[in-house]
């Protein structure tokens, strides 16, 4: 079972309520590079050249740091409301296959010693590509046996999406040792407070 998912992780680079950080990842180009390259989607030398081309066409790099803004939210928009066991709107999965039709080109296939593996074509020209593997992620996501796994943090103060990879799918927080025992402290003490 595959638990770590482009795009649940590039969901969480920008802070949840009042509690998480208040920056954001991708507050500039630059951390949008440095994410792709933390999440293995760049290697160093494609991260160098994409800085490079961005360096010299600024509005190109801000225009595709807006379209990572709003591929962010859509994905949070679809994966929120499947972990919610809600219905998803029509009009969110035309954006998300107008995002894939665009972002599909750069998927090819390629020798790797005696495997065949999906690789992404990285054009540094194309900046506005570099979230292309977010994009087939949450496409791939939908369309896994994983999707019925998909969470929403428990915690009242959290929105983080998961893949719930316990045996019995009971897991109801992202993180045990953050929201998981906030929860159970918060819960320890209204026991203590009903008891006396």
């Amino acid at each position: 079972m595959k638990t770590d998912w482009h795009c649940i992780e590039f969901a969480k680079t920008v802070g949840w309520r009042p509690r998480d950080r208040d920056d954001d990842e991708l507050e500039t180009f630059e951390g949008l590079v440095s994410w792709c390259r933390t999440r293995g989607i760049l290697t160093p030398e494609e991260a160098d050249e994409v800085s490079a081309q961005a360096a010299r066409r600024p509005a190109d790099a801000d225009r595709a740091l807006r379209d990572a803004h709003n591929a962010r939210a859509l994905v949070y928009r679809i994966l929120s409301r499947i972990a919610r066991s809600e219905a998803l709107e029509r009009g969110y999965l035309e954006e998300l296959n107008g995002l894939l039709h665009h972002m599909l080109p750069t998927r090819r296939l390629t020798l790797v010693g005696k495997r065949v593996e999906w690789t992404w074509t990285v054009d540094a020209y194309r900046l506005d590509r570099l979230i292309a593997p977010v994009v087939l992620t949450t496409a791939e996501l939908l369309t896994s046996p994983e999707v019925v796994r998909l969470r929403l943090c428990e915690a009242d103060d959290c929105g983080w999406l998961f893949i719930d990879g316990s045996r019995n799918r009971s897991r109801r927080w992202c993180d045990m040792s953050d929201c998981g025992n906030r929860a159970k402290v918060k819960r320890f003490r209204e026991r203590r407070r009903s008891e006396k």
